[in-house]
């Protein structure tokens, strides 16, 4: 058995959030400013949309409905790796130590853009796949 998407509105608003998060951080990055608390927030709220869409697929998986595509199954784990990643990032958090200060809001706007990405694949591959 096959579906299309588990929770649709979850997945465009992380999407979008994501989109917002990669445009202020890019230009951020480029005023070689630090990523404000206000926009961590954002972008922990976003994380926590692609990881309760995450949670709907394992559901879904369990409950035996099948992507069409397997590849489906391996975006949607990179795009919680991506979320972890952000979770990571975050003051205090445990990947905190890997990017330089200066680099904060390069490293934001590159994860963000990705999970996006990576997040419409995703669905790409659920939705159009043979």
């Amino acid at each position: 058995m096959t579906a299309v998407h588990a929770f649709r509105a979850l997945l465009w608003a992380a999407v979008a959030l994501h989109g917002a998060v990669f445009l202020v951080a890019f230009v951020l990055d480029l005023a070689r400013r630090r990523v404000p608390g206000w926009l961590w927030a954002v972008y922990l709220a976003a994380s926590t949309l692609v990881v309760l869409q995450g949670l709907s697929g394992v559901a879904l998986s369990l409950s035996g409905t099948r992507p069409p595509d397997p590849l489906h199954f391996l975006y949607g784990l990179l795009s919680l790796g991506g979320a972890l990643a952000a979770f990571g990032l975050r003051p205090g958090g445990f990947l905190r130590g890997a990017v330089l200060p200066v680099r904060e809001a390069r490293a934001v706007a590159l994860l963000s853009l990705t999970v996006a990405a990576l997040l419409l694949r995703a669905y790409q591959t659920g939705l159009f796949a043979r």
